[in-house]
């Protein structure tokens, strides 16, 4: 790759920064913002082949949720119980365990072919085509449990240039910031639909909290 093309546009990232930060003032979905920011990140240049979102959860079916992002592929999101993940094989052995028992901000590895893979998911990588990869925790609060971690990855023949690195750790910030605020209102969400109920929790939300508020509804009561 020549150094041209290994160039990223400071002007297309501040783009993608602040539509991160007009989709969480207009109260996007996790998904969608995520969705939307992996295409946006493909389309101001960088060779992003998949990227990999995950975010701690307080709900009833799962402990956190994660969305892996393919390129000319879509989106896949996908639940996680805290019984299932923390200490299964498959979490124990991931670049993301190693970080946290190791208290480490991200870890960058070039995936060589001809090198034992570090991790069992670079073989899966490799098979995609994947030359290089860069992981990442980023806690909301100063506490590990509670925010989002994340993988970057490309086919790049070169890899990632020290230009694209820098293009990633100045948007992580910013993504972190909007999807804090997706998470907190889905949490919000989650919590008033599962205790209130789906119409009360809206409504709460929507702002209807004080004594004696309601609507007029039309019912019909059975006895049998």
């Amino acid at each position: 790759m020549s150094t041209a093309q290994a160039e990223i546009s400071t002007i297309l990232m501040d783009k993608v920064a602040d539509w991160l930060t007009q989709s969480a003032l207009a109260g996007d979905a996790l998904e969608t913002l995520v969705k939307g920011f992996c295409e946006r990140l493909a389309a101001a240049g960088l060779p992003l082949k998949r990227v990999h979102l995950s975010f701690s959860m307080l709900h009833p079916l799962y402990d956190a949720l994660g969305f892996t992002w393919l390129r000319g592929q879509g989106m896949e999101v996908e639940g996680f119980r805290k019984e299932d993940g923390v200490h299964s094989d498959r979490f124990l052995t991931s670049p993301y365990y190693h970080l946290l028992s190791n208290k480490l901000d991200h870890l960058r590895r070039r995936l060589d072919p001809s090198m034992p893979s570090e991790f069992p998911v670079f073989d899966d990588l490799r098979l995609m085509g994947v030359t290089d990869y860069m992981a990442f925790v980023h806690p909301f609060n100063g506490n590990t449990s509670q925010g989002m971690m994340g993988s970057w990855s490309t086919d790049s023949a070169a890899g990632f240039s020290d230009n694209m690195i820098s293009a990633l750790l100045r948007i992580q910030n910013h993504l972190a910031i909007a999807t804090k605020m997706a998470v907190l209102t889905k949490l919000a969400d989650n919590m008033m639909t599962t205790y209130l109920g789906g119409d009360a929790g809206r409504r709460v939300l929507d702002g209807q909290i004080k004594r004696g508020e309601g609507d007029t509804i039309r019912a019909a009561l059975v006895m049998a």
